[in-house]
């Protein structure tokens, strides 16, 4: 049946330009109106390597599929995403500031929340996510959604990639293979797949790189470093916002390349958040760290029912810390929390109420 479905999804598409005749070009693309302006490939912000890399690839390969597409970024990448894209010589994209009237493809996300603004207004084509549907985006017009339960979206591109028939060029294997490591801990996170093992496998070899371990560690140097940084910077280099019942909640990630270093990190970022608490105008603030020698990780909750949401979701607290599996990754840890802190908002409500 996969393969009745890839031929179906792979049938010649009317109008697509500069044809080759080995691509197959999705039978999707007769569906969707791109226009004849650019369609803007694009991730979340604050962006991560996967929203950055990935948009570039996917947009590399819309354009072979004959879409005139464009990858956009949501604001200036971290450290890690600079690393790549100077070691593959690839031009850091654009920045998006307003996506209204836009033909858009979003990537990593679907949550307005988590977009460029303007994207409410926008015409939203295509996403292209790994993560659960806790997004809020609406649309005119049918999409084409892709959602796989894989560590790195990254790793659907490459699929779509194979499906089509697209060759990889060292470039854009580069792009993929370090979004992949950067989203899975270089396949040590517990939402690694075997299909994102293939992807690696595939791409290290097509991106030139004989050494993955020291690839991967170079580049966490460079994150992990938070060079000429502020506490509040570090709090936002890797955070995500969620709703749900009208509870707000904040999610931060950050990494550590030790565990003295996490450590520290900690306590620098309790004592910032601790202070500043108030003024960030969230209900629940939450900020998992972990570092890289013994991947071991904690989360520390700020807010009413920020504690207890965490504590019916992971376990037993040491003051406002609980201790995490190890690889746990920001996705798992949201994915956990929704529903305790969603059971928390209407016991409040229900309280209230009484």
């Amino acid at each position: 049946m996969f393969f009745i479905g890839l031929l179906l999804c792979s049938a010649p598409v009317a109008g697509a330009n500069n044809r080759q005749s080995n691509i197959n070009y999705p039978s999707f693309m007769q569906g969707i109106d791109y226009g004849k302006g650019v369609t803007y490939v694009v991730g979340h912000n604050p962006p991560d390597s996967d929203s950055v890399c990935t948009a570039i690839a996917y947009a590399s390969l819309k354009r072979q599929l004959g879409v005139n597409a464009e990858a956009r970024i949501a604001s200036l990448p971290n450290a890690e995403t600079t690393y790549a894209l100077n070691y593959f010589g690839i031009r850091e994209p654009l920045l998006l500031d307003d996506a209204s009237g836009k033909n858009i493809i979003l990537v990593d996300h679907n949550s307005f929340a988590q977009a460029v603004k303007g994207m409410e207004k926008a015409n939203v084509l295509e996403i292209i996510d790994h993560h659960n549907l806790i997004g809020d985006v609406k649309t005119s017009a049918p999409v084409y959604y892709r959602n796989m339960p894989v560590g790195c979206t990254s790793t659907i591109i490459w699929l779509e990639y194979q499906e089509a028939n697209v060759p990889i060029t060292r470039e854009i294997a580069g792009m993929m293979l370090s979004a992949i490591l950067s989203d899975t801990d270089n396949l040590q996170s517990s939402t690694t797949t075997d299909l994102d093992r293939q992807a690696v496998a595939d791409l290290e070899k097509k991106a030139g790189i004989k050494n993955r371990n020291a690839y991967f560690l170079a580049m966490e140097e460079e994150l992990a470093a938070y060079k000429d940084m502020s506490d509040q910077e570090i709090f936002y280099s890797d955070y995500k916002e969620f709703t749900i019942n009208g509870i707000s909640y904040g999610c931060a990630t950050v990494v550590a390349l030790t565990p003295e270093k996490r450590i520290a990190l900690e306590k620098r970022l309790s004592e910032w958040i601790a202070k500043n608490y108030a003024s960030q105008k969230m209900d629940m603030l939450f900020l998992k760290i972990h570092d890289l020698e013994t991947y071991a990780a904690t989360l520390s909750c700020y807010g009413d029912g920020a504690l207890e949401c965490a504590t019916h979701a992971f376990g037993k607290a040491e003051a406002n810390r609980i201790s995490l599996d190890k690889n746990m990754s920001r996705k798992k840890v949201v994915r956990l929390l929704q529903p305790q802190v969603a059971n928390w908002a209407a016991n409040k409500a229900k309280n209230k109420a009484a």
